[in-house]
């Protein structure tokens, strides 16, 4: 948990600053900040109405699960008639924001457990001014449910509305429409509490399921579920320490030649500027594999060529950051792969499976999921780490004294 809260902190930085070099070649000038309210009357006004937009959120503070660090794999709804690819992607957007406000992790690296979202249309008009607008209504259903045995844990069903000038971008509204209510703090504070009895009712067999994904060499589902185990799941918790690292070298070894072509795309992408993931590929690469010493030496002649490289005490410090956190990355891309797998494998269960009549997999088999969105999310935060190369000089200091 402490490496995610630190990598989401990191993508922030990295986002707040390319922001701030918009206006590139402008000095770094801070100003001191005025005092923009002209009288007391229209200060307090400015906080009744910060008050009133907090108030809108409805949140209750009895039912947030801050404390809990579950995880979920989000599954957004597969592209189809006015849900567009576009409109898949806010779905995901949005729950992985409405999880995030309630100490859930949402970035889709828990093959186990899930939030799936089912779209059902109920209803599309046209009104009859000018300019027309159309209108679609959908009940959206949220199912918590758990991957590797097929239990649902809560559910949801939001009825909500959305206006545009085409059907899609009605439905497009219709998701910002959605608010983290009182009841998915329920629906999402319920499904914890089972997550959690799950892990602690039978940590032997939490064991078993991870020791028949290592057996099967299937190294990155193992890592992923052992990340994802939260502090409060003590037996299971101590187990995944220790077991972790065991796991992640076995993956390490099995990727060695995927990352060391990853390196070399990597080198060749940033020509003379610096790519933390360059040194981020070489980091999980193992130390014992026959790639690590291609590896290495690529590595070497490529910092020799990069000026940037060359950085003063406080950007060496700042430089390790980045390249840890581009480990983390390719750590999280391997995460989100195994949960997409197994999402798809609860899909392509045969119907004759004895699991089969599970709320869970009868909901995935009649809503088909967008498979991989979550390696989509990666992409993008990735995207922030590889455009920090092309910062101005004093947009990398200013990142420096960010994180």
């Amino acid at each position: 948990m402490k490496n995610y809260v630190k990598t989401v902190c990191y993508m922030i930085a990295v986002s707040l600053c390319l922001s701030c070099s918009q206006g590139k070649g402008k000095k770094f000038n801070p100003q001191e900040r005025e005092q923009t309210f002209v009288s007391e009357g229209e200060r307090q006004r400015a906080i009744e109405r910060k008050r009133a937009e907090l108030d809108s959120l409805q949140l209750d503070t009895e039912t947030l699960v801050f404390e809990n660090n579950i995880k979920l794999t989000v599954l957004p709804p597969a592209p189809n008639g006015d849900i567009t690819m576009g409109t898949s992607k806010a779905v995901a957007a949005k729950m992985m924001q409405i999880t995030a406000q309630n100490g859930i992790g949402g970035c889709g690296n828990s093959p186990a457990f899930c939030l799936a979202t089912i779209f059902t249309p109920t209803g599309r008009a046209t009104t009859g001014t000018v300019p027309q607008r159309m209108i679609t209504k959908y009940t959206l259903t949220l199912v918590v449910g758990n991957m590797l045995t097929g239990d649902v844990y809560a559910t949801h069903d939001i009825d909500i509305e959305g206006a545009g000038a085409t059907f899609e971008e009605a439905a497009n509204n219709a998701v910002k429409s959605i608010k983290n209510s009182n009841e998915i703090q329920q629906m999402l504070k319920t499904a914890s509490e089972k997550i959690l009895s799950w892990y602690n009712s039978n940590p032997q067999g939490f064991k078993a399921i991870i020791e028949k994904f290592v057996a099967n060499q299937d190294y990155a589902t193992a890592y992923a579920l052992l990340a994802t185990v939260p502090k409060q799941a003590t037996a299971c918790f101590d187990y995944a320490s220790k077991r972790q690292e065991q796991v992640l070298d076995e993956l390490k070894n099995q990727k060695a030649e995927e990352l060391l072509t990853d390196l070399k795309n990597a080198i060749a992408s940033a020509g003379e500027r610096y790519n933390p993931m360059v040194a981020g590929c070489l980091k999980m690469i193992h130390a014992n594999s026959k790639q690590h010493s291609e590896a290495k030496e690529l590595y070497d002649k490529y910092t020799k060529h990069v000026q940037d490289v060359r950085l003063d005490s406080i950007k060496h410090e700042q430089r390790v950051e980045l390249e840890h956190l581009a480990m983390e990355q390719i750590k999280l891309k391997y995460e989100q792969e195994a949960s997409m797998k197994q999402a798809k494998k609860v899909v392509d269960s045969p119907d004759g499976e004895e699991k089969s009549s599970n709320g869970l997999i009868a909901s995935f088999k009649k809503h088909p999921f967008l498979w991989g969105l979550g390696g989509g999310a990666l992409l993008a935060s990735a995207g922030c780490i590889a455009m920090y190369s092309s910062l101005p000089v004093l947009g990398k200091l200013a990142l420096a004294f960010l994180i």
